[in-house]
């Protein structure tokens, strides 16, 4: 691992000038933070009433045969996904009776680490001390070594192949085709040997993948290769729209249904996973848009720690003060947006959200006030 060691000095009135930028790039991501919650909620919202409406109109059906009475009708069915389709890679040759072939490609590469520790100086001042190490790693995604700090030595040459899959055109379950939306959704791949004579020009082969190099020493640009596959005749359930002798995604008034789960799993319980998948992705959005509104409102009111950090000890005390006020009007104002966006159509749940964002900008403009009166007793 390489190292190096950089130590910078930025003086108050250039902080004070990155602080008054930063003002701007705050309300940026505000406005960002807010669209996302309003439109998390709307998205929510949709999802469930898409969900609810299929619950009650879904109709349980066999495999086969087609029941031309059931056109058009949202369907669960259960059975065996099956293909006759042959998938090749055609750079490796590599080629299996498969739903999904995957290929997955990392190179050796050079990545960058960087550590700081700043210091505040009487005056407002602050010295920075930076940590730039280097070392190599394996990596499927390519890493642009000309940013580096300290690029001279740590060159990454270009990835000649990347990642990629091939997916069966014509997959069944039962006398139905299924669209390439519930093909894309069945899981359970498994890692495919190869053949070691099988291994291209410049690559030698283990039995469970190519590799272009020294494995037991790699350097950077080696590469290794491995193959993982979705096998057919595995059991799935499946919920979406007869059309024909085939199933697709079902569009409803708020949104798509396309329920795809591996084994045998009844219509109830594939709707309620997909209200849990919805509220995870609910309250996870939730939590981006809350943090990313604190950082934003963080940004906003950075210039006061500048103009305290005169004097280093004050400055600590009002960056805490700032810090928490900011979290406190982050979470009053992602509960306002929150419930506004509920609030017309779950009027109970809107107004507890409504209370609590009230709660929380009282607790917020407590502590600003209390913040502001401090400095003037010191």
């Amino acid at each position: 691992m390489d190292r190096f060691t950089e130590t910078t000095h930025r003086s108050w009135s250039s902080r004070l000038g990155g602080a008054l930028v930063g003002i701007l790039i705050g309300l940026i991501l505000v406005v960002v933070a807010g669209s996302l919650l309003w439109w998390n909620e709307g998205r929510a919202i949709d999802r469930s009433r898409t969900l609810d409406a299929g619950a009650a109109t879904v109709v349980a059906i066999a495999t086969t045969p087609v029941d031309a009475a059931n056109a058009g009708a949202l369907v669960h069915l259960s059975g065996t996904a099956r293909t006759e389709a042959r998938l090749r890679d055609p750079i490796f040759g590599i080629e299996v009776p498969a739903l999904r072939l995957e290929r997955q490609v990392e190179m050796y590469q050079w990545s960058e680490r960087r550590e700081s520790e700043t210091i505040q100086e009487l005056g407002g001042g602050e010295t920075t001390r930076t940590t730039y190490s280097y070392q190599r790693t394996w990596s499927s995604q390519p890493i642009d070594s000309s940013g580096f700090r300290h690029s001279a030595g740590h060159h990454n040459p270009t990835m000649p192949y990347t990642s990629a899959q091939w997916q069966a055109d014509r997959v069944t379950l039962g006398a139905f085709d299924l669209a390439p939306e519930f093909v894309s959704q069945i899981d359970g791949a498994r890692a495919l040997p190869v053949d070691a004579a099988e291994a291209p020009a410049d690559f030698i082969s283990d039995g469970s993948g190519f590799y272009k190099g020294t494995p037991t020493s790699p350097e950077v640009g080696d590469l290794r290769v491995r193959f993982r596959v979705v096998d057919p005749d595995g059991e799935i359930s499946v919920v979406g729209r007869q059309q024909g002798e085939k199933l697709i995604p079902a569009r409803l008034e708020h949104g798509t249904i396309a329920l795809l789960e591996p084994g045998r799993v009844d219509a109830a319980t594939m709707f309620a996973h997909a209200h849990g998948a919805n509220t995870l992705l609910t309250w996870g959005l939730r939590l981006a848009g809350t943090v990313l509104l604190w950082i934003g409102l963080a940004l906003i009111l950075a210039p006061l720690k500048v103009v305290a950090d005169l004097i280093p000890a004050l400055g600590s005390l009002v960056g805490f003060a700032t810090g928490l006020v900011a979290a406190l009007l982050a979470g009053a104002l992602g509960s306002l947006i929150i419930a506004l966006a509920w609030i017309a159509h779950r009027p109970l749940l809107g107004g507890i959200l409504l209370g609590a964002a009230l709660l929380l900008a009282t607790l917020g403009l407590g502590q600003w006030r209390k913040g502001a009166r401090r400095p003037s007793r010191v």
